[in-house]
């Protein structure tokens, strides 16, 4: 029976997934330790098919432990870049793991095991986090996913996840060529290598809800409502691929893998024997391409990693309208097999993305990163310098610039290894605020600018102290320190010289007439409160803005409870009736704008996951 797969579908994804195995698994697990590895490579809002739905992971512990096994593993290793223990937060599964009283991991806190390959196709060896080796019983549950390099992700092509940290990587910078003649590319046939030394005892591919277009990351939820598992992982990926109306030929790895163990359509027992009627197309990444397709932006990415191919899809969607009217192509090359006189051959219309083109930054304007960043791309095409101000919920904001991250007064659930901060502005007292910065300042060693107050707290924080009226000088420009009418947290303000534009972070304050001393300043970006109960209100916001004039207004601090909900109707309406410059920028949490001498721009979500830039 190693080529039966189940196929169920229904609404409740914990009953399909605490079912699907019966019938699936024939041996005693009594005892026995099992390693549960979701599918959580990147962060993101649970049940979008980013990641592995949590109640599949419920309900597959609740199976196991009807099965009376030994400890159960639930662990993923996330790309490069993400903090997978965030990640796996962000997906639900680690608030059902502590729920479960189960062990939620990340797969790198294991040590490394360097695993031989002998007549290995492009590789002869592979790291893995030792736990894969260390447990009796490894259970793959993947997404049913498309995939922009492979053309689906689905059980197989989730254990990538078990290499060890950076060794992801090393399947898109093979040097090795596939065998002559063959289709499939060198990752393909990196994937079937990988499956010699490591190739789950079960599978299960989570279809509750799946991702379609430019998967794995930047695609599109599909509610399917389909789970499937079998004893073959091969064989269980061949019968999604049926389900999703994707060719086998055009998902390499899974052709080459089904050749290999000699597993065909033909040979594999399906129940149900109509499971057919389960078939729901999923669109491509190639059909996801045609449709947002600009004659202006050609990539030349074959050999990109997911990360980098997540930026330029990211690009694509909220970036291709700033090209209309460029009359020759800009080529943007990115990963390791990009070509020299290639490069040299586009002039000055090319650029280069990401880390695995450094070696050739001294050819083309070079956009750093692993990954790397849509806005900072923006900024190198289009040659602007600035600010990118991304607002990060209530009171918090990352003010970006091209070399540096300003974070003032940074909250939970911000990752460090996304977020990135070079310096952190401490406006107030709040637990919340301190606990994060000195999270922050640990990881990242960052500069942290307060009062010197906070020099009394608990925090374990290395301030660069500054008093009310005072300027410190620092890489960006300079940070003025400035009174609010708030005394209950020492709250302050924040003037702002950031590479020459001038940012006025009134902090959580009422309106005071000292603001008018700033009508000089020409200030380009002010970020002001608006709620009325602990802060001033829209009435004193305008009266702000009408004092000040900046280009831009951002609100901030509003309809967080009933007691700050305001109408911001009423203050668009009340700053057109001032009739002067200034612009008035409405962000949500995750949206940014970046204001240049050039241009400026607002789009949604276009950073890393979670709306971090």
């Amino acid at each position: 029976m190693n080529n039966f797969v189940k196929v169920r579908k229904g609404d409740d994804p914990f009953l399909l997934s605490k079912e699907i195995l019966v019938d699936v698994i024939e041996e005693d697990l009594k005892g026995k330790s099992v390693l549960l590895k979701p599918n959580v490579g990147f962060i993101g809002k649970e049940k979008t098919g980013l990641c592995t739905h949590p109640e599949v992971i419920r309900g597959l512990i609740h199976y196991l432990k009807e099965k009376e096994v030994g400890k159960i593993y639930v662990g993923d290793s996330s790309v490069i870049g993400i903090d997978t223990m965030e990640a796996l937060r962000s997906a639900g599964i680690y608030k059902v793991c502590e729920e479960e009283n189960v062990i939620c991991m990340d797969l790198n806190d294991s040590s490394p095991v360097d695993m031989k390959i002998s007549n290995g196709n492009v590789v002869d060896s592979i790291l893995l986090s030792s736990i894969v080796y260390d447990v009796d019983i490894i259970i793959s549950v993947g997404v049913m996913k498309t995939h922009m390099h492979t053309g689906a992700s689905l059980s197989i092509k989730n254990m990538k996840g078990a290499m060890y940290r950076r060794e992801k990587n090393k399947l898109h910078r093979l040097t090795k060529k596939p065998p002559e003649g063959a289709k499939e590319r060198s990752l393909d046939f990196g994937i079937l290598d990988l499956t010699t030394v490591m190739y789950p005892d079960y599978s299960v591919i989570d279809g509750i809800v799946g991702m379609e277009g430019f998967g794995p990351s930047g695609g599109t939820p599909k509610e399917v409502g389909l789970i499937l598992a079998s004893k073959n992982p091969v064989a269980c990926d061949t019968i999604a691929l049926q389900l999703m109306e994707i060719p086998l030929e055009d998902v390499g790895h899974v052709k080459l893998i089904a050749e290999q163990r000699g597993v065909t359509k033909e040979n594999i027992i399906v129940d149900p024997e109509d499971y057919l009627k389960y078939k729901n197309k999923f669109q491509t990444p190639a059909e996801a391409r045609l449709e947002l397709s600009c004659d202006a932006l050609v990539f030349e990415d074959e050999s990109a990693c997911s990360a980098c191919h997540a930026t330029l899809t990211q690009f694509l969607r909220y970036h291709s309208d700033k090209f209309s009217d460029e009359t020759e192509p800009i080529y943007i090359f990115a990963g390791k097999d990009i070509d020299s006189e290639e490069i040299k051959s586009r002039g000055d219309r090319a650029y280069l993305l990401g880390a695995c083109t450094h070696k050739f930054k001294d050819l083309a304007p070079y956009c750093k990163g692993c990954p790397p960043v849509t806005s900072e791309l923006l900024k190198i095409i289009k040659k602007m310098t600035g600010v990118t101000v991304n607002f990060l919920g209530n009171g918090s904001f990352n003010l970006a610039t091209k070399d540096y991250r300003i974070f003032i007064d940074p909250i939970e659930n911000l990752d460090y290894n996304t977020a990135k901060p070079t310096h952190i502005l401490i406006s107030k007292e709040d637990e919340e605020v301190l606990k994060c910065s000195e999270a922050f300042q640990k990881e990242t060693n960052c500069e942290v600018y307060g009062l010197d107050t906070l020099e009394n707290l608990k925090y374990d924080l290395r301030i660069n102290e500054g008093n009310i009226g005072g300027t410190i000088g620092c890489e960006f420009g300079w940070i003025k320190f400035l009174n609010t009418s708030n005394k209950g947290k020492n709250s302050i303000g924040f003037l702002l010289n950031i590479e020459g534009i001038i940012c006025y972070f009134a902090g959580e304050t009422g309106l005071s007439y000292d603001m008018k001393l700033l009508e000089n300043e020409n200030i380009d970006i002010l970020i002001l409160p608006i709620g009325g109960y602990v802060t001033m209100g829209i009435s004193d916001a305008i009266t702000l803005i009408s004092w000040l004039n900046p280009k831009f207004a951002v609100p901030m601090m509003y309809n967080n409870s009933i007691r700050d909900t305001v109408a911001i109707e009423d203050l668009e309406s009340g700053i057109k009736n001032l009739e002067n410059q200034t612009k008035l920028k409405i962000l949500k949490v995750g949206e940014f704008f970046s204001h240049s001498n050039e241009q400026d721009d607002i789009v949604s979500n276009a950073g890393y996951e979670g709306g971090i830039l």
